[in-house]
């Protein structure tokens, strides 16, 4: 599937830069041709046409101004993201950091509902790819370090796929033996969770591979 973003990300001058991608958005005014139908509200038998036309103009005008609020919150949802998630954009997937809905409501000053709304079906173009905004959304997992450091399941999935494409052709990890080696990096996953994330990841078992 063909993905056209919503919204560009870019590095300038150690700074990230958002752009609305204003191609996808379409050009919305009102049509001259109500303006001057809406001036003629002096001649009695138009009353019932100048309601009319005065009526759509308003809601035209209502219209308009609620895309415009869509897309500034949207900038302002993409940069929240971009805050939180700032080792992401600049080192790539493997620094997800857990990030929840609330998170950035709470940042934006908007309902979780509306994070949720918004976010939907909505794309950024990034330097590691193009990824729908709920990617950014991802579980905590607990690590197992003295610090008790956390790290999202998206992260922990790109470091199973690290493991797995550096095994080599003649050694074939098994999804205990990758548990092993994640929890020497500070990550405790039980075995069957190892396996459910390779199985994501569309990855065969070591018997396959």
């Amino acid at each position: 599937k063909f993905v056209i973003p919503d919204v560009m990300v870019k590095s300038k001058d150690g700074e990230f830069v958002l752009i609305l991608n204003d191609e996808e958005i379409p050009v919305l005014g009102i049509n001259p041709f109500f303006d001057e139908l809406s001036g003629n509200t002096g001649k009695k038998n138009k009353k019932e046409l100048n309601t009319f036309v005065n009526s759509s103009i308003n809601n035209a005008k209502w219209f308009i101004q609620s895309i415009k609020r869509r897309n500034d919150t949207l900038v302002k949802v993409c940069r929240a993201i971009v805050e939180f998630q700032r080792d992401f954009f600049r080192r790539g997937p493997k620094y997800l950091i857990p990030l929840t809905l609330k998170d950035i409501a709470r940042d934006v000053d908007v309902s979780e509902a509306t994070i949720s709304r918004i976010t939907n079906g909505k794309y950024i173009q990034t330097e590691w790819g193009t990824y729908e905004l709920k990617f950014f959304f991802s579980n905590s997992i607990s690590g197992s370090g003295s610090k008790g450091s956390r790290i999202s399941k998206q992260s922990a999935k790109v470091i199973i796929q690290e493991i797995i494409e550096e095994e080599g052709k003649e050694k074939h990890l098994s999804d205990k033996r990758i548990a092993e080696i994640l929890e020497t990096k500070g990550i405790k996953l039980a075995r069957r969770t190892v396996a459910k994330y390779r199985k994501e990841l569309d990855i065969l078992s070591s018997y396959k591979r």
